[in-house]
C-alpha cells in the first residue's frame, strides 16, 4: 500500500479563503441536525432550535426534509408538560447502510452496519499471512452474500466501505518471522483502488485504530463526548483523537499514534522505548509461552487465568496509558480516555481500572474530571470503524469532510 491509497481530508490549498458557498451552508446545516440528533437520542423542533441558534423556521424545514427523506423518524408526542405536546425526532435506522472491512496479517473481517451502527452481518476469515488477493476475493463475495441476505440494505442506500487495516505496519518487515515476500505483495497493490473498481459506492481507507475510535465516536462509548483520546490494544498499540465531536485523523491521518510515543526511561539502561513494546498484544506474547501465547490471538474473548505474567503486563500497559494521557490532557485539554482493544471485556476493564487509579491523583485538580472509559467493541472495533467511515463522510457536520476540494 502507498500513502495515496487511503482517503485523505484535503490540504487547504494556499490562498484559499475559509468562506463557504449558500449551498454549503444548506448542507452544512442539514447534517448538523442530523449529527445533533444522532448524539442525543432524539430531539424535537424547539431543542434543534435551542441547539443551534437557527430560525425556528430554518429548522422546520430542514426537519420536515429529513423526514420526508427518511433519514429522520418522527416519533409519538411527548405529553404531559405545559404547552402544546412536543415531536421528538430520531435517525431512521433503515436511512443508510455501510460495509466495514478489516485486514491485517492473521484475519479479514467484513460487516454490514444500518444507520445507527446496528451490527446486520458478519463474515470472517482466517489465515496465516494473509495476501492482497485473497484479501480481495473474500471481501468482493461477503460483500456479495450480506447485500443478498439483506434486501432493505439496496445499493443506493449503501454509503460506501471503509477498509481498516494498519497498512502502515503490513509493509514492514524488520520483526522476526514476517516474509520478505509478503511484505512486498502488500507494497505493490493498492486495495483502496482495486476494491473501488468493483462497487458503485465510494471506498476508504484508513488506520484500524484511528477508524475505532470513529466508531465509538458514531456508535459506542464516545457518542455525545466533545473530546477523547482512544486507545486500542491490538498487535501493536494504536490510537485514534476526537477534538469538539469530530474524529481527528491529523494531516497525515496519523493523529493519535499511542504506539509510537516514547515512554520513560527505565532500568539501568536509560533508554526510552516506544509504547508499542510494552502495552501491544506482542509485548504480552513475550511473556507467554506456546498454547498461551497463542491464544491472545485465537481467543480474544477469553484468554483463561495466566496469572502473574498477565498482571504485569496489564500493569505496564496501564502505566503507559496514565503517562500518554497526562501529555495528551496537557496538550490538547481534553477530559476522557477510551480504552479498547483485541482483549477479552474483563482484561479490559482491569487496564481501565489501573489506569484510572494511577490518574486519580495526577489530574486530581482539573476544572472537569478526568474519565477512564471502556470501549464498546473489542475485536470488532477496526471493523465496525471501517463502517463508520462512510457514514461521517457522507452525513458528518465536520466542515474538513464536507468541503474538501
Amino acid at each position: 500500500m502507498t500513502g495515496s491509497s487511503f482517503y485523505s481530508v484535503e490540504k487547504v490549498a494556499d490562498g484559499r479563503s475559509g468562506g463557504t458557498t449558500q449551498a454549503e451552508s444548506r448542507i452544512y446545516n442539514e447534517r448538523l441536525i442530523v449529527s445533533l440528533v444522532r448524539r442525543y437520542g432524539q430531539l424535537s423542533k424547539a431543542d434543534l432550535t435551542r441547539l443551534t441558534g437557527l430560525a425556528a423556521q430554518t429548522i422546520t424545514t430542514i426537519v420536515n426534509r429529513a423526514a420526508d427523506g427518511g433519514t429522520l423518524l418522527r416519533r409519538e408526542p411527548l405529553r404531559g408538560r405545559l404547552g402544546q405536546p412536543s415531536v421528538p425526532y430520531s435517525l431512521n435506522p433503515e436511512a443508510a447502510y455501510s460495509f466495514g472491512l478489516k485486514i491485517d496479517q492473521r484475519s479479514a473481517d467484513v460487516v454490514l452496519v444500518d444507520f445507527v451502527g446496528e451490527v446486520l452481518g458478519f463474515e470472517r476469515t482466517s489465515v496465516d499471512f494473509l495476501t492482497p488477493s485473497a484479501a480481495m476475493t473474500f471481501a468482493k463475495a461477503a460483500i456479495a452474500r450480506l447485500g443478498r441476505k439483506h434486501k432493505s440494505a439496496s445499493n443506493d442506500r449503501i454509503a460506501g466501505l471503509g477498509i481498516a487495516s494498519p497498512f502502515h505496519h503490513l509493509q514492514r518487515h524488520d520483526e522476526g518471522g514476517i516474509p520478505t515476500a509478503w511484505v512486498a505483495s502488500w507494497q505493490e497493490v493498492d486495495i483502496r483502488a482495486e476494491l473501488d473498481r468493483l462497487f458503485d459506492w465510494p471506498v476508504y481507507l484508513f488506520n484500524d485504530a484511528l477508524v475505532a475510535a470513529g466508531a465509538e465516536l458514531m456508535f459506542g462509548s464516545g457518542l455525545g463526548r466533545a473530546d477523547f483520546l482512544y486507545a486500542y490494544v491490538g498487535d501493536s498499540i494504536g490510537g485514534g483523537l476526537v477534538l469538539d465531536h469530530h474524529l481527528f485523523p491529523g494531516r497525515n491521518n496519523l493523529a493519535g499514534a499511542l504506539g509510537s510515543m516514547p515512554l520513560p526511561a527505565t532500568g539501568q539502561s536509560g533508554r526510552t522505548l516506544p509504547f508499542h513494546q510494552a502495552g501491544s498484544l506482542r509485548a504480552l506474547s513475550g511473556k507467554l509461552e506456546g498454547e498461551n501465547a497463542d491464544r491472545i490471538w485465537s481467543s480474544p474473548e477469553d484468554w483463561g487465568d495466566w496469572g502473574s505474567a498477565l498482571t504485569e503486563w496489564i500493569d505496564e500497559t496501564s502505566d503507559g496509558l496514565a503517562y500518554l494521557s497526562q501529555s495528551a490532557v496537557a496538550l490538547l485539554d481534553i477530559d476522557n480516555l477510551v480504552i479498547d482493544g483485541a482483549i477479552p471485556a474483563s482484561v479490559r476493564k482491569e487496564i481501565a481500572k489501573a489506569t484510572r487509579r494511577k490518574l486519580a491523583r495526577a489530574l486530581a485538580d482539573r476544572p472537569e474530571p478526568f474519565s477512564v472509559i471502556e470501549g464498546t467493541f473489542g475485536h470488532l472495533a477496526p471493523v465496525i470503524g471501517g463502517s463508520s467511515i462512510p457514514l461521517l463522510v457522507k452525513f458528518s457536520n465536520d466542515k474538513e469532510l464536507l468541503f474538501k476540494d
